[in-house]
């Protein structure tokens, strides 16, 4: 559900961003194109595709599960749930180049990328920790 969230609320903010040039949250509605039941859906999607990075690397991998390995496994998982967060691109316009929706949606949009995907892993760590400390 975190990493879901978080998709929601990067394409939310970038719809906001892209449409009013403001910080916000904004749902995109595209009439007959994409609308807010569309939106939600993808920001589902794009959130089970952060759990299935996050179950390959922590499942999949035999790698030491220290704390930094986790904090890193978390923040791979929510970077790649906002890659595929952002509102179809015709949202914004129908004459998008290969690769260009990637460089305009997602990495320009660093500012919004990094603060979201740092507080998903910082609040992911913390929510294993109090589930590990929780007897019974």
């Amino acid at each position: 559900m975190l990493l879901a969230a978080a998709a929601a609320l990067f394409g939310a903010c970038l719809t906001s961003v892209l449409t009013t040039d403001t910080y916000g949250w904004v749902i995109p509605d595209a009439p007959y194109l994409y609308g807010p039941r569309d939106f939600y859906a993808e920001a589902v999607l794009a959130g089970l595709g952060g759990l299935l990075t996050l179950v390959v690397a922590e499942r999949g991998l035999k790698a030491p599960r220290s704390a930094g390995w986790q904090a890193g496994a978390g923040m791979a998982a929510a970077l790649i749930a906002l890659y595929l967060a952002p509102p179809s691109p015709q949202v914004f316009g129908n004459t998008w180049a290969p690769g260009e929706a990637t460089r305009e949606l997602f990495l320009a949009q660093w500012q919004l990328v990094l603060p979201i995907a740092l507080a998903v892993a910082v609040l992911r760590a913390a929510l294993w920790r109090l589930a590990s400390r929780r007897p019974g």
